[in-house]
């Protein structure tokens, strides 16, 4: 068991097995291109989901500014124009 992420308080973000860290070595599962700026954030999270086998919706991608999580349906470039890309 890998260990990532170490919090204020002790606690870690992340474990890993050591299967699932010779899988990341591998690179399986990882985009082979870039999300075009014009794909919603929903397929971009349900095709991570499915990779990597993580019941459906249980991704969020939180906004800095606010801490609150993006609607699914926003698109890829208002998050990078969000993000200063």
């Amino acid at each position: 068991m890998r260990k990532f992420g170490k919090l204020d308080d002790g606690s870690w973000i992340c474990q890993l097995t050591a299967e699932e860290v010779k899988r990341l070595q591998r690179r399986e599962g990882v985009r082979k291109y870039r999300a075009q700026g014009t794909a919603s954030l929903r397929t971009i999270l349900k095709d991570i989901e499915q990779k990597y086998g993580l019941p459906v919706k249980s991704l969020r991608v939180i906004n800095p500014e606010t801490g609150k999580p993006y609607r699914r349906d926003a698109r890829i470039g208002t998050i990078r124009w969000n993000a200063g890309e």
